[in-house]
């Protein structure tokens, strides 16, 4: 029995709505290798759940595979029709303004380009929409990267990373702009992180991930804003860390 210090849990502010990602059964296999084990696995919309686990567990491949980038070996998926997904690289083409980054291939529709400045408005980038993408900071460029995201108002919001290559004091202005745009749009969302105190600062539920199974599903039922030096955030902390040693 674990010596860990168990917390109240709490009727969450917002309850979830419907399903966005459904898995059972889902299995991926790289010849020999089983990378991810009958997997099931439930994201309503609204919710923001994140998924750690060590290195080589499958994290990556499992958002791909409800990204639709990859395809699973048995099982199902449901997963919702609207989605997006922020790389850890904001992967901007050179040659095109900011706000044609953001719309990519539809920029000649005939809203698009109102549509990306008030996707850049909200991330705080309205002034920069003719902007070359090399004039831009690293955080800026991430920046775009939800912002064209956001143009495609998701019910579904896959995250891979998308902080990691940021400075500290960047990474926490980028982590609070995407907390606040969920709570304004609701989209579900999945995050792949290895950093534990992001996963718990972040998250309603952190998800451990061990030889492709879900180990463990914790939830984090702390106000926002998140206060990383509190016995509770430390608790749910340890918590994760606890499944995480047994996950190796």
């Amino acid at each position: 029995m674990s010596s860990l210090e168990r917390l109240p849990r709490q009727r969450p502010a917002h309850p979830p709505g419907e399903p966005v990602v459904q898995l059972h059964g889902l299995s991926k296999n790289y010849g020999a290798q089983q990378v991810l084990a009958a997997l099931d696995f439930t994201l309503h919309k609204g919710e923001f759940v994140a998924l750690v686990g060590p290195s080589g567990t499958g994290k990556t491949t499992l958002l791909r595979i409800i990204a639709g980038l990859e395809r699973a070996s048995h099982g199902q998926a449901q997963i919702a029709a609207q989605s997006a997904v922020v790389f850890q690289d904001p992967r901007l083409i050179l040659a095109q303004r900011v706000w044609k980054n953001v719309v990519l291939q539809a920029w000649r529709q005939p809203d698009a380009r109102q549509r990306a400045e008030r996707a850049l408005a909200e991330v705080g980038l309205g002034s920069k929409a003719d902007a070359w993408p090399a004039s831009l900071s690293g955080g800026e460029a991430q920046r775009v990267g939800i912002a064209r995201a956001l143009y495609r108002e998701p019910d579904l919001l896959l995250l891979d990373e998308p902080f990691s290559a940021l400075d500290a004091f960047t990474r926490r202005k980028v982590q609070d702009l995407v907390v606040d745009l969920w709570q304004q749009h609701r989209p579900g969302v999945l995050l792949v992180t290895h950093d534990i105190e992001e996963a718990v600062l972040l998250a309603d539920r952190v998800l451990v991930l061990g030889a492709g199974e879900v180990r463990a599903d914790i939830p984090v039922a702390l106000p926002r804003t998140r206060d990383t030096t509190s016995r509770e955030f430390n608790v749910i902390k340890r918590q994760v860390l606890e499944h995480l040693g047994r996950a190796q």
